[in-house]
């Protein structure tokens, strides 16, 4: 029977924050997968499915480049998907939490390597996994997103729900933009510039001379 949790206070990665942006993230993807689905078009929870993998794996990627601490990890199988928040592993799956699928316990050599980076940065304990859990209705839409601890039997031993309806915390950092050099170019006066200067010019002269 697992219990509840506060994973920052076990994992320093796993910050509050970072947790509640992965969380939006998936939740957003998977709903709006939902919404343009249509089943009288033949869409069926399997072909939401995939779509939903396929576009959480591209969101997370793309995300990875405004957000320094998140990273999808290379895996030998393109489809397999493993990414790591800060320095702990995460893999995640579609279920509840305390029923985590066989194939989702299965450590990839790049979850074992990331998690000894987790131990010696953190001091993370190589025994337990970290999951996310994404719990559906019956349409596909987003129920709860779960952050699940898993021991080496491959039981849930801590939870911590992340709140769908918590703040917008996404860090959105926007790239830098290289702006050119600015051009000088002289500036001509115009006419009526020209002849009140030479009017000027003229009236000095004369009280000179």
């Amino acid at each position: 029977m697992s219990i509840a949790f506060l994973p920052w206070e076990h994992y320093p990665s796993l910050t509050a924050k970072r947790i509640h942006s992965i969380g939006s993230l998936l939740r957003t993807t998977r709903d709006r997968v939902v919404d343009i689905s249509d089943p009288d078009e033949g869409d069926s929870c399997w072909s939401i499915g995939c779509r939903v993998y396929d576009r959480t794996i591209f969101k997370l990627r793309e995300a990875s480049i405004s957000w320094d601490w998140l990273r999808v990890l290379q895996e030998a199988q393109r489809l397999r998907l493993t990414f790591a928040i800060g320095s702990v592993p995460v893999k995640l799956y579609k279920g509840e939490p305390d029923d985590i699928p066989r194939r989702t316990l299965v450590r990839s050599f790049s979850e074992l390597r990331q998690m000894r980076l987790a131990f010696e940065y953190e001091g993370a304990d190589v025994n337990f996994s970290i999951r996310l859990a994404v719990e559906a209705d019956a349409t596909g839409r987003t129920t709860s997103i779960s952050l699940v601890e898993v021991n080496e039997a491959g039981e849930p031993t801590r939870v911590y729900e992340i709140p769908l309806s918590a703040p917008n915390v996404v860090e959105m950092k926007l790239p830098p933009i290289d702006l050119p050099a600015p051009k000088l170019e002289r500036i001509k006066p115009a006419a009526k510039e020209l002849e009140v200067a030479n009017d000027s010019h003229i009236s000095v002269a004369d009280g000179q001379s």
